[in-house]
């Protein structure tokens, strides 16, 4: 089965050392330079369908699920497309290891004062996400879009990632590609486990 784990780290470093969340406006250079380190570290991310975890290593080792996601099923972008967009527009929730939510709040005021009314909800929503240092992917290029939505669902009952908001019931029997999938995540949750970020 594809599958990777990418680690955070290098977003990390660059945003320990420009942490100003002026960084947030879109078009300012750190918000360019952040873009193209994000890039670089989805780079080996598979451009097909699947689902994906973000998620951090404790001091202890242990692995915390922080949300669960999917991308390529339908109209929807692939993995790669996915999780470099959601880098991007949700930022805010690696910026947080840095600043205040309180400062990051008055930044999209500043940054967006027009639209903070749209953006605030957008930016308490992915601050759901602090704290994440890891991403896994697995790719599920062999499972019809009519079981897509049962697979989700069973994967964030399993799993339950703390910023899902949504959590459809799954369906009474497990599905053959959700046990797949989880063995997935936790044969690279496991791989990479020294991994962690301190």
């Amino acid at each position: 089965m594809n599958s990777g784990l990418i680690t955070l780290r290098p977003l990390y470093d660059f945003l320990g050392s420009n942490p100003d969340p002026r960084g947030l406006l879109r078009g300012s250079p750190v918000h360019r330079r952040y873009g193209l380190i994000a890039k670089s570290i989805c780079m080996n991310i598979a451009p097909v369908q699947g689902f994906y975890l973000w998620g951090r290593y404790e001091a202890n080792g242990l692995w915390r699920n922080i949300y669960l996601g999917k991308a390529g099923f339908g109209k929807t972008a692939h993995l790669r497309a996915r999780i470099l967009e959601e880098l991007k527009d949700e930022r805010a929730c690696l910026w947080r290891a840095f600043v205040s939510e309180e400062t990051l709040k008055k930044a999209g005021m500043q940054n967006h004062p027009m639209m903070w009314h749209k953006y605030q909800y957008h930016m308490t929503r992915s601050l759901k996400k602090t704290g994440t240092t890891h991403i896994a992917w697995v790719a599920d290029p062999d499972s019809p879009n009519s079981a897509v939505k049962n697979i989700e669902s069973d994967l964030i009952e399993t799993l339950n990632p703390r910023a899902n908001i949504s959590r459809p019931v799954p369906p009474v029997t497990l599905q053959k590609h959700t046990k797949e999938i989880i063995a997935e995540f936790r044969s690279l949750i496991h791989r990479h486990r020294n991994d962690r970020l301190l």
